[in-house]
């Protein structure tokens, strides 16, 4: 009777090798990983690489920093410098007009005398 009877769609089942999983399926379960695997390196690489672009820029504004500290002492020798110079031209154009005033009164006397010994 074997003959008529239908086989059953489970009776395959039973006859092949019991499998978990594919192997298109074992590829989809690492894929993830693997994904996960390359985004940790490119984000660790990256992380190095502007790390490496930072550390010149830091040493860098140290140094500027440095130097804008060297020209600010500068400046304000400079600036020192000015002001005593701004004094010495103020004590200087003074003594000049002083100078110059004590000129022209000699000037006045000069010829005051020079009159008074042309008129005997």
């Amino acid at each position: 009777m074997t003959l008529f009877r239908r086989k059953s769609a489970t009776r395959d089942l039973s006859n092949d090798a019991f499998v978990l999983a594919t192997e298109k399926q074992r590829r989809r379960n690492w894929t993830p990983l693997l994904l996960l695997i390359l985004a940790g390196t490119a984000a660790y690489a990256g992380l190095d690489y502007f790390e490496a672009q930072l550390t010149p820029a830091t040493d860098r504004v140290a140094e500027l920093e440095r130097e804008n500290s060297q020209l600010r002492d500068q400046l304000e020798l400079q600036r020192m410098n000015l002001s005593v110079e701004q004094a010495t031209r103020a004590e200087l154009e003074k003594e000049l007009s002083a100078r110059t005033a004590e000129l022209s009164r000699l000037s006045d006397e000069l010829t005051f005398f020079k009159n008074a010994q042309k008129k005997p």
